[in-house]
């Protein structure tokens, strides 16, 4: 399932506001930028923030 598929299936309901540095953000659009749909920032970081919990 994709996660633009995924978050249309989930109620997003919980805004978590964080605070990143310019170089976090700028590696965020680049890792979003090779993603085939474009991603915007929110569900690119919903992403990274889900493989990153499934890594071991």
């Amino acid at each position: 399932m994709t996660g633009l598929i995924k978050a249309a299936s989930q109620k997003l309901d919980q805004r978590i506001p964080v605070m990143m540095s310019g170089e976090d953000v700028k590696a965020i659009d680049e890792w979003r930028r090779h993603q085939e749909d474009l991603p915007n920032r929110s569900e690119a970081v919903r992403r990274l923030v889900a493989m990153a919990l499934k890594a071991k």
